[in-house]
């Protein structure tokens, strides 16, 4: 009996169905799935699937069936970004890709590197490198992320044991057992004052990550971390934990090496001289957090003489009973710190170098003392401090000769009351550094961040990174799936709220701060780019809210701890809190950033300058795109996730309608609803929270002791804080 039938095949499920000209033929459907069956596998034989293609329609089940089984929601965007990562990996390009918050980035890259490492066409023998910039990501990709992306993986199929991921950072972060077994001695004949110190020591025996033991001193963090250089001699040198941990991360079970910027670049700086890698030789490179890879390079390239380390290798000296020597460093550091060092009424901001004859003296006796105690036969003499005191010798003639791939500066600063001065060299073409550290190989690599590019444009992103030189690249911009447009407001104050009759610049803002506060009734963070400022705007406000109001100082995280214990209050932040700090939910629902965050000029950056035609086109190509990477930032605290709301408002009259730079702040910031009325903000948050939200609350079990705390309650209460405060460090 003839019969027609047609194959049709789904491509969700890749099975045949068949529409069959007589219904009624049943009998004959057991040997029309053998017809079938054959013909799919002859397709597939004459059309086999490649491991590209096989990887890309695994990234379609991963993202739409796996992850939302196991509670996660399926966001489009993750989904692109995963593919371009892939097709990065497979054509041995560079990714650049700037992913909005709440997208997913991580899940992205993680799957992009497993599906590679699993379908490329010749087997993977060298492990990927994640590299980011803050300890808290990477403690959720080895503790979070990896472990339910191996669950997952292997509950459906895809491989047969967990993925196998190991952290690596530098030797000072581990602890020495030599090292450990003398302190552990030394502190045990001290008697029954020292106990604590003794049980936290005694940890590090069962934890070799000092990360990882947060009883444990500083002082007692350096004098028990691995050394910078081991002997062989060592009594424990085959039994050591650190290096069973090296061997352990080499192993060719891992695929996964996980590291933050500096450790990456220092592999880098190891590999192009000719020394013994970091790292274990890496297959592709995943930096996460790229928007700090820049300031990261050159802070690591940059080459400094320390006035400290000088007073503290005087130190060593003496210890050493080395009193030559240590005599003549004393005049020598002495010499030192009065050329370089300011005169009082001069900033301590740092100065381009322009060698005075003084000066040139004060490094040249330098050189010669230095000299004259690395000829001194004295045994006593830590291997160490020679190794440093040649290494600043090797830097002297970088100061004392012009160099222009160089820019060399002073900085000064003051630490507890004691005034450092450092001298710097920069390399002036830091992107080409970059270039030849990590890219001149051409190893795929993907760079993800939520800041990478600057309005529409990657142009400023791809010169910083070195990226511009010929490097194959991909571009991709994801926006947040976040509903800003719903869930944001954008407040500019109005006109004459930015003009006299302020006296100075500070009553303006704490005015403005004070509106807006009030309006919002707590629930506020405000960003400041400078302690000073925000120190003298504290002052002025500080006892005139009925909400908690806590200025960040230092250890910030004590501060940003109590903040989010407290249901209603106020924090005033700068520096680091621009970045990394997340206040999920209800906790922040007024963002004020007080001045746009353009950055400090330096001497680097004046030198940058003379290579363009005049000023404007130098901040338009230079301090705006940075000042628009750092906004996003600040702005990525307001809202965190689908549910969040919040109103941002941008005090800086620079910003205002018809100024400067207002266009370039609304091209950085998400498309939002704008208003210069604080009766918009009212109607907006009462719109989005319920009225028990803004009453003022004080929950008993809350430490008022641990940061600067006040309110406008009674007496008794601003006493109480004020008792608090005078207790700080």
């Amino acid at each position: 009996m003839a019969f027609l039938h047609v194959i049709l095949f789904s491509s969700e499920h890749q099975q045949p169905h068949v529409l069959m000209s007589n219904p009624c033929d049943a009998v004959h459907q057991p040997l029309r799935r053998i017809i079938l069956s054959s013909t799919e596998e002859m397709i597939q034989l004459q059309n086999p699937e490649t491991g590209y293609e096989k990887a890309h329609r695994q990234v379609e089940q991963i993202f739409r069936r796996f992850f939302p089984a196991r509670g996660m929601v399926t966001r489009e965007g993750q989904i692109q970004l995963c593919h371009t990562m892939l097709d990065a990996l497979f054509g041995r390009d560079v990714a650049l890709c700037d992913a909005g918050v709440g997208l997913g980035k991580t899940y992205a890259y993680l799957v992009a590197c497993v599906l590679w490492q699993l379908q490329r066409p010749q087997q993977m023998q060298r492990p990927v490198v994640i590299s980011t910039a803050s300890i808290a990501l990477q403690s959720a990709i080895l503790k979070e992320y990896i472990p339910f992306l191996s669950d997952v993986l292997i509950q459906n199929g895809y491989i047969q044991k967990p993925i196998c991921a190991v952290l690596r950072k530098g030797k000072e972060r581990f602890a020495c057992d030599k090292r450990l077994l003398i302190r552990q001695k030394q502190i045990s004949v001290r008697g029954e004052r020292f106990r604590r110190r003794a049980t936290a020591l005694r940890a590090a025996n069962q934890c070799l990550d000092l990360d990882l033991l947060p009883g444990i001193s500083r002082h007692d963090r350096r004098l028990i971390c691995v050394p910078e250089r081991c002997s062989r001699s060592c009594i424990l040198h085959s039994d050591c934990r650190y290096r069973q941990y090296l061997k352990d991360s080499n192993d060719a079970s891992v695929t996964i090496q996980v590291c933050n910027h500096n450790y990456l670049l220092a592999d880098a700086a190891h590999r192009q001289n000719g020394w013994k890698p970091l790292l274990k030789d890496y297959q592709a490179l995943i930096i996460d957090e790229a928007h700090k890879r820049p300031e990261t390079f050159r802070q690591i390239n940059t080459r400094r003489i320390r006035s400290s380390d000088l007073l503290h290798f005087e130190k060593i000296l003496v210890t050493s009973h080395c009193t030559l020597g240590a005599q003549k460093l004393r005049g020598a550091s002495r010499a030192f710190l009065t050329a370089f060092t300011p005169a009082e009424n001069e900033s301590e901001r740092a100065k381009s170098l322009c060698l005075t004859t003084e000066q040139s003296a004060a490094l040249q006796h330098l050189n010669r003392v230095i000299e004259e105690i690395l000829k001194l036969e004295n045994k006593e003499t830590p291997l160490v401090l020679r190794n440093k005191l040649h290494d600043i010798q090797e830097l002297l003639p970088l100061f004392l000769r012009r160099d222009t791939t160089f820019v060399r500066y002073v900085e000064c600063r003051r630490e507890n009351g004691i005034l450092s001065t450092d001298l710097c060299a920069v390399p002036f073409d830091l992107p080409q550094c970059v270039y030849d550290a990590l890219w001149r190989e051409q190893k795929p690599a993907i760079l993800t961040s939520g800041t990478l590019d600057t309005g529409e444009d990657f142009t400023h992103a791809k010169h910083r990174l070195g990226l511009d030189r010929g490097t194959p690249l991909r571009t991709l911009r994801i926006l947040s799936p976040f509903r800003y447009d719903e869930n944001c407001l954008l407040y500019f104050p109005e006109p004459q709220h930015t003009k006299p009759p302020y006296k100075q610049d500070e009553d303006r803002v704490a005015h403005q701060i004070q509106e807006l506060i009030n309006t919002a009734n707590g629930h506020t963070v405000v960003l400041f780019t400078s302690y000073d400022q925000m120190g003298r705007v504290y002052e002025k406000l500080k006892n005139k809210f009925p909400v908690p109001v806590l200025q960040v100082q230092r250890n910030p995280q004590v501060y940003l701890e109590r903040f989010k214990q407290l249901p209603n209050a106020v924090l005033f932040a700068s520096g680091a809190c621009w970045e990394g700090v997340d206040f999920p939910g209800d906790m922040v629902s007024l963002l004020i950033i007080v001045k746009l965050p353009f950055k400090v000029p330096d001497p680097l950056g004046e030198a940058l300058r003379k290579q363009y035609r005049n000023l404007h086109s130098y901040i338009q190509a230079e301090v705006v795109p940075e000042m628009q990477i750092k906004l996003r930032q600040g702005f990525g605290r307001a809202i965190r996730t689908e549910s969040d709301s919040c109103v941002v408002a941008v005090l800086d009259p620079r910003a205002a309608p018809g100024k400067r730079y207002r266009q370039a702040v609304l091209d950085a910031l998400p498309k939002m609803p704008i208003s210069d009325k604080l009766t918009d903000i009212q109607s907006f948050l009462q719109s989005k929270k319920n009225p028990s939200y803004f009453e003022p609350r004080f929950p008993k079990e809350v430490d008022y002791h641990a940061g600067n705390l006040f309110h406008s309650g009674s007496q008794k209460q601003r006493s109480h804080h004020a008792a608090a405060d005078s207790d700080l460090p």
